[in-house]
This record gives C-alpha cells, structure tokens and sequence, in this order.
C-alpha cells in the first residue's frame, strides 16, 4: 500500500441507509477488488447495524485511501453512513462530522478550503455526499469552531 500525505479531507456518503462499515468493508474488497476499505472513517447513522455518530475507523490514516480519484495519495476520506439525496443526517451525525473535521484538519494542518464534499472534486458527477449536506455550511462551521444543530428536519443550520 502507498503512503497517504493529507492535504485535503474529503466527505462521502455511502449511497445506502441501511449500511454498516463491515458491509462497506466487504463491498470494497470482494466487488471492487481493493486492499481495504476505500476510507479512512465512517460515521453511523440511526438506522440498525450502526451507533448514530460513531465514527469507525477505516483504513489507517497513512495509508493511501481508495475514495476520490487523483485525491487518494493526499486525502483523508470520511463516508457518513446514508443516503442523503433521499434523507437527512442525523445531529450527531454531524456533530461528529464536524469534530472529526476538525481534529483532522488540526493534525495535518488542512485549510478549511481543502474540505471538500466528493462532489466538488473535478469529474465527479454524482451528488456526494447528498443534496441534503451543504459544504458550504460545513466549512463555515468549521471556520466559527460551531456545532451542528437541527431545527427543522428539513434544514441544517449551526450555532455556537
């Protein structure tokens, strides 16, 4: 496996709500024949087989990733569980998105403009992670060091 230099963290979803880190594990391996999951975490959702918020680790930090085409030797990628074209996260989803973020960014030194949602990377066509995620809102919880909240199921918003 090649060594991975972080420079950029990349945000993902796995496209499926009922989804767990050893089933996204297995697809990886058996169906598209990688080493290892293709991220460096994951984060449960509230559906079975997951903790709402837990963030599994998946490959090791150091190593190259498989999740974003010409990122792979230089990103982080996280995958929150779920389908958020169809579904919102979860508050603790986001919650730990944005901490995780955080810690990440602070350990590698990641400018809040190198967090990207997969979508945002050239050639990508597919809406990662989700129409229902706003990077932008993401990052600028990020930049005002501000936690997630919910209030209304139909819109994120933050507050410090």
């Amino acid at each position: 496996m090649k060594t991975n230099h972080p420079q950029f963290i990349v945000i993902h979803h796995t496209e499926r709500n009922n989804d767990f880190p050893l089933f996204v594990k297995w697809r990886h391996r058996h169906l598209r024949g990688w080493d290892d999951i293709g991220y460096h975490y994951l984060i449960g959702n509230t559906r079975p087989f997951t903790v709402d918020g837990r963030i599994y680790v998946g490959r090791a930090e150091n190593v190259e990733g498989a999740h974003a085409l010409g990122y792979n030797f230089n990103s982080i990628g996280i995958c929150l569980i779920g389908n958020f074209n169809k579904t919102f996260p979860s508050e603790k989803q986001m919650n730990a998105l944005v901490d995780l973020i955080k810690r990440r960014a602070a350990t590698y030194d990641i400018p809040t403009k190198n967090i990207l949602g997969h979508e945002e990377l050239p050639n990508v066509k597919k809406k990662c992670p989700g129409k229902n995620i706003d990077m932008n809102e993401v990052r600028w919880a990020i930049e005002q060091n501000l936690e997630f909240i919910f209030w209304d199921r139909r819109r994120l918003c933050v507050e410090q």
